[in-house]
């Protein structure tokens, strides 16, 4: 499981990265070196083929120009390797029953190539102006536009690009089992725990939605409020 530390660690590459790129000369040993050194260590658990589909299938324009301009061979075949293996026996994808492996593949970078060149079915303007696209719902946007008019892309697209990469959730739902587990509790079965955490974490993060827009307004007060008329002092 990759760790907070682990997460903090490559944005801080992603940075030393880009402002290396940008002034041309090499960081003196030190924090720098130190940071290119962990990354380089954990670089192919980070960067798997779940992770570089989803980077390639992203709707986002920043990301979009980022995977136009970095993709490499590599990651071409990473994608394969996941194209083939969501598409093994039993598979939920009738529109690509009959297909062999070459013919998924092939057909996933026809239709890759629709979506990158935003032509064919992916040729309509409404559809990247949709709010999906602003939020970087990607496999929201997939299952909509992606799904109903492609074999492989869609469903390859709506899976990947739905995967939840970060801590945030595990963190959250360690933290609702540990609340669950204490006391008289505490020798509670696994399975008991398990179904008592996700009632009490669904629970959690519904309330938390349901208050979110009114934290969120500009005269909100408070201590949970997320923005309010101090900011702008």
């Amino acid at each position: 499981m990759i760790d907070t530390y682990l997460i903090k660690l490559s944005l801080v590459w992603f940075v030393y990265q880009r402002c290396e790129e940008e002034l041309d000369e090499p960081v003196a040993p030190g924090l720098g070196a130190d940071v290119k050194a962990a990354w380089h260590r954990r670089k192919e658990k980070l960067e798997h083929d779940y992770a570089i589909t989803g980077w390639a299938l992203c709707v986002s324009p920043e990301v979009r120009a980022d995977v136009n301009d970095r993709m490499t061979g590599d990651h071409r075949n990473a994608i394969e390797r996941l194209v083939v293996r969501m598409h093994t026996v039993p598979c939920p994808n009738e529109d690509a029953i009959g297909m062999d492996e070459s013919e998924l593949i092939d057909t996933f970078w026809n239709e890759y190539k629709q979506f990158n060149q935003k032509s064919g079915a992916f040729g309509y303007a409404n559809r990247w102006n949709s709010p999906d696209v602003r939020a970087g719902n990607s496999h929201t946007w997939h299952e909509k536009y992606s799904l109903p008019h492609t074999k492989v892309l869609g469903h390859v697209a709506c899976r990947a690009c739905s995967k939840c990469l970060g801590i945030g959730s595990a963190e959250r739902n360690w933290g609702d089992a540990k609340h669950i587990k204490s006391g008289k509790r505490s020798h509670m079965s696994a399975e008991a725990i398990e179904k008592r955490t996700i009632l009490y974490t669904t629970a959690r993060v519904t309330e938390a939605r349901m208050r979110r827009p009114a934290l969120e307004r500009d005269d909100a007060t408070g201590l949970s409020a997320m923005f309010g008329d101090d900011d702008m002092k």
